[in-house]
């Protein structure tokens, strides 16, 4: 497998990384709020960047997962918080899933940078568990009913429409979700805002919808579709969103190096000491093992493939890879790491966000677990083993 950059790959690397150096994107990112400022959003929609990874036919470029991974992990070394500077986001769940009614409605302003998607999954009481979602949808003539609510979610102000996941069956555990688009600006739906240790690019929170009524037009496939589209859309981003972790931590081991070769101390750079190189000479190691594992993980998606293995092993791998260079670098720096100045104490708390979201480190650890030891095992692990029939002893 060869993911030597093709001549493509190297044009969008070039021309992401321009766009981000003018729009001084980084410098954005370490202001007082940590906010990622709308107007970048947009410059980034009028420059053809939102739509990266949404197909041509519907307005985009149309690159494929492995060139996305390659652009998330460039990004990544402005800021965590730039992953939705590029490409759709969650909108891409609309450019896969929806009709074209829903697309026309709304990938223009996608891409434009004036419309963001947000994702309403988990909540109050459930995050992993899906099959046990408290979000309720109750079919009523041509709409549908919404009950229930959202939480630990991000672009809760800004995004003007949620892709939610709702049970329109509740019996069916899983297999009963669907997902619907649900616009943001109705009434009935009550936002709230917690305050995060990190990952501040966007507001945090949650939402309560109150018997909100969402037409039949806005569900995005059929009745039950949602758990595969949940599969389908997260085997992308979260890899993406390890990836993005990457490229934090190799500016973070960039910085570090620097700062071994300037800094003095008992007559030389204390970058000659083992107990510094080593650190430096590990932690390149590993990243770069978390890069090779997320890109051949989205090399499946652009081979028709399913990823869930290996897109559990690329996220967990290159978030708690990227978490422990981060740390170094910052001990490395000893005192300075430690205060804003350099950044490195922001970059640790945004990625430790993303060793929970889109999927935490133990449940993906699961997930690995229910392919190599089956599902039985995993099953019986969450409380699903059926009692075996007692077996009568001869004696």
């Amino acid at each position: 497998m060869d993911f030597r950059q093709t001549e493509e790959q190297q044009y969008w690397v070039q021309q992401v990384r321009r766009f981000m150096e003018e729009n001084r994107v980084e410098e954005a990112l370490q202001s007082e709020s940590e906010q990622l400022p709308w107007s970048i959003r947009q410059a980034s929609g009028q420059n053809g960047l939102i739509g990266l990874d949404v197909p041509r036919e519907d307005g985009g470029v149309g690159l494929n997962a492995v060139t996305m991974g390659i652009l998330y992990e460039e990004i990544g070394k402005f800021g965590i918080n730039t992953r939705e500077v590029i490409g759709a986001g969650h909108g891409n769940m609309i450019a896969k899933f929806g009709n074209q009614e829903q697309k026309e409605r709304y990938l223009p302003s996608l891409l434009r940078g004036d419309l963001l998607v947000g994702v309403g999954l988990t909540e109050p009481n459930t995050g992993s568990d899906l099959a046990n979602t408290q979000t309720f949808a109750k079919r009523d003539g041509s709409n549908y009913i919404l009950s229930g609510g959202k939480e630990w979610v991000s672009r809760v102000e800004e995004a003007g429409v949620f892709v939610v996941f709702a049970q329109t069956d509740p019996t069916a555990g899983a297999k009963g979700l669907t997902a619907f688009l649900v616009d943001m600006d109705d009434p009935n739906v009550e936002k709230y805002s917690l305050e995060p240790m990190g990952m501040k690019g966007w507001s945090y929170g949650g939402f309560k919808l109150h018997h909100v009524v969402v037409p039949a037009a806005n569900r995005l496939g059929n009745e039950g579709d949602g758990f595969h589209i949940f599969n389908r859309h997260f085997g992308y981003w979260r890899v993406l969103m390890g990836i993005i972790c990457v490229g934090g931590a190799r500016r973070a081991l960039e910085q570090a190096i620097a700062y071994s070769k300037e800094r003095k101390a008992f007559g030389g750079p204390i970058g000659r000491f083992q107990s510094v190189m080593h650190k430096i000479s590990e932690n390149a190691t590993h990243l770069e093992a978390a890069t090779l594992l997320s890109l051949q993980a989205l090399d499946l998606l652009d081979k028709g493939k399913s990823n869930v293995t290996q897109a559990s092993m690329a996220k967990w791998y290159a978030t708690t890879s990227a978490y422990k260079a981060i740390d170094d670098a910052l001990q490395i720096h000893g005192a300075r790491g430690y205060v804003k100045q350099y950044g490195l104490e922001q970059k640790l708390r945004d990625v430790r966000g993303l060793m929970i979201a889109d999927g935490s480190t133990d449940t993906l650890k699961s997930l690995i677990g229910r392919d190599l030891m089956g599902k039985e095992i995993y099953d019986a692990m969450l409380g699903r083993a059926q009692e075996q029939p007692a077996v009568a002893m001869n004696r």
